[in-house]
C-alpha cells in the first residue's frame, strides 16, 4: 500500500510538472503572439497615420494655396506683379512697393500705352501706395503672351520713361509666388488694392 501511494505521488507530481511545462509554453507562445500582433498593429496604424498625413499635406499643397494662371483674379495679378517687382526687379518705385508702404495700394488703368516701348495689349496699369501722391508710378503692361513689362514712370514727364526696367512672363511670376509660399500674402494684398476711377 505504501508503494502504491509513492507511485501515485510520483505520477501526480510528474503530471503537475508536465502540465505546468505545457501550460508555460502555451502562455509564452500566446504572449509572444500578442506582442507581435500588437506591435504589427501599431506599425500598421503609424504607417496609416503617416500616409494619411502625407496625403493630406500633399492635397493641401495641390489645392487652395497655389495661384493658377487660368483662374487668377485681376487684383491677385496686380498683387503678384507688385510682389515680383519688389523682390526681383527691386529698382526705382518697385523697390519696397509690396512690403514697405503698409497694406493698401491704389491701381490706375490707363487706356493706352503709347508712351511705352513694350505696349502689351495697348493699355497699362499703375500701382502706388495709397498714402502717397505724386512721385513715380510703378507702371506695367501685360501682353497677350503673358509678358509683363515693369516701368518706373515719373508723373511729371510720362513721355520720358519709355524703356522697361525689366520684363518677365506672368507664368514665371506666378511660379515665383507659388515657389516662395506667399500665396496667402498675395491674396491678402489683393483685398487691399483699390481701383481708382
Amino acid at each position: 500500500m505504501k508503494k502504491l501511494k509513492w507511485v501515485l505521488l510520483v505520477i501526480g507530481v510528474l503530471i503537475i510538472f508536465v502540465g505546468a511545462y505545457f501550460a508555460g509554453k502555451m502562455f509564452n507562445k500566446s504572449s509572444v503572439q500578442t506582442s507581435q500582433t500588437s506591435s504589427s498593429s501599431v506599425t500598421k496604424t503609424s504607417s496609416k497615420t503617416n500616409s494619411s498625413t502625407e496625403s493630406s499635406s500633399s492635397s493641401s499643397n495641390d489645392s487652395g494655396d497655389k495661384l493658377d494662371y487660368d483662374s487668377i483674379t485681376p487684383m491677385q495679378t496686380a498683387a503678384a506683379i507688385a510682389y515680383y517687382g519688389d523682390h526681383v526687379v527691386d529698382k526705382g518705385c518697385w523697390h519696397g512697393l509690396f512690403s514697405s508702404y503698409g497694406d493698401d495700394l491704389d491701381i490706375d488703368q490707363f487706356d493706352n500705352a503709347d508712351h511705352l516701348n513694350v505696349k502689351g495689349r495697348g493699355n497699362s496699369w499703375g500701382l502706388r501706395p495709397s498714402n502717397m501722391n505724386g512721385g513715380s508710378i510703378a507702371q506695367y503692361t501685360v501682353g497677350a503672351d503673358g509678358e509683363v513689362a515693369f516701368y518706373d514712370v515719373k508723373t511729371t514727364n510720362l513721355q520720358k520713361d519709355k524703356d522697361p526696367l525689366a520684363t518677365a512672363n506672368l507664368h514665371d511670376i506666378i511660379n515665383y509666388v507659388n515657389d516662395h509660399s506667399v500665396v496667402d500674402q498675395i491674396k491678402d494684398k489683393a483685398q487691399h488694392i483699390h481701383l481708382q476711377q
